[in-house]
């Protein structure tokens, strides 16, 4: 049986955004705790469970009690009785240091990549060159973070916004080295970041986007990105590659816990949200990919 058609299932949550004050708008900050310990329940009591799960990055608003918010976050996201993975936020890093997120999050490396029943999962640190990326003033990726800034400022581009980042030359490197070894030995690659990378020039994608899903393209192996971070779900498929972008939980906290399940099979990617009406059954093996 090819990949494409053995049954699997995960599950994916975006944009938490908890912290410990009233809600602004449609954002109900206080009340995503219990939504993120609701949607865990959920998960924990599915029979068979999802293979993983993946949060994909604003566990928390971050500010002042950014610290104790993401400690508190984690430790409910923690209680999943199946693999959890962290994709890192922009809000991740409000308040706090990378190093502090990190270690809170119980990450060793902020992109990394796992392997399940034969399929390849990347994930993406899209804030990895960022003026909100937890980086000191005085060092190299945020100083290079402010110059990408102003220089797409300059040009007046949509994504020139603080609250977006580029993926640096050595963890491209790094990308190029997994793809390639994914195409020599086959197996399906699904990839996970905070940022969108498409469509390109809108307001929340990630600053050298284009040169990512340049180098995506070159490889057949690469079936689909998931993010978060516009707080809506959204599907577009390019050139052979899904993108998909979920619901933020924050935004349906007050009433409802948003999290999704993808199930792969049959050919198909099921892409089913929990708690908003969003489905997409979606192509994998479509032009020669």
């Amino acid at each position: 049986m090819d990949w494409y058609e053995r049954p699997m299932m995960f599950a994916l949550l975006a944009d938490v955004q908890y912290a410990a004050k009233p809600s602004e708008g449609s954002r109900h900050y206080a009340a995503a705790k219990e939504r993120l310990a609701e949607c865990i329940a959920v998960l924990n009591a599915q029979q068979p469970g999802p293979a993983f799960v993946m949060q994909l990055g604003d566990l928390i608003d971050g500010g002042p009690n950014a610290q104790d918010e993401l400690a508190t976050a984690t430790a409910i996201y923690h209680q999943v009785r199946m693999p959890a993975y962290h994709v890192i936020g922009n809000h991740d890093f409000e308040g706090l240091r990378r190093e502090t997120t990190m270690s809170l999050l119980k990450l060793q490396q902020a992109y990394y990549t796992f392997e399940v029943d034969r399929r390849r999962f990347v994930v993406l640190d899209t804030q990895d060159v960022a003026v909100q990326g937890g980086w000191a003033e005085d060092s190299q990726p945020y100083r290079q973070a402010v110059a990408m800034l102003n220089a797409l400022r300059q040009r007046g581009a949509e994504n020139a916004q603080p609250y977006n980042g580029a993926v640096g030359a050595e963890q491209m490197s790094w990308l190029e080295e997994v793809l390639t070894e994914a195409d020599a030995e086959k197996m399906p690659v699904l990839m996970f970041g905070h940022l969108p990378l498409v469509p390109f020039g809108d307001k929340y994608t990630l600053w050298n986007a284009e040169q990512v899903v340049a180098m995506m393209e070159r490889h057949a192996c690469v079936k689909a990105y998931f993010c978060g971070h516009t707080h809506r779900g959204n599907w577009l498929r390019q050139n052979g590659i899904n993108y998909v972008s979920l619901e933020a939980m924050v935004e349906h906290a007050d009433q409802k816990a948003v999290w999704y399940t993808v199930r792969l099979g049959q050919g198909t990617m099921d892409v089913e949200a929990v708690g908003v009406a969003q489905h997409w059954s979606l192509p994998l093996q479509e032009n020669n990919r």
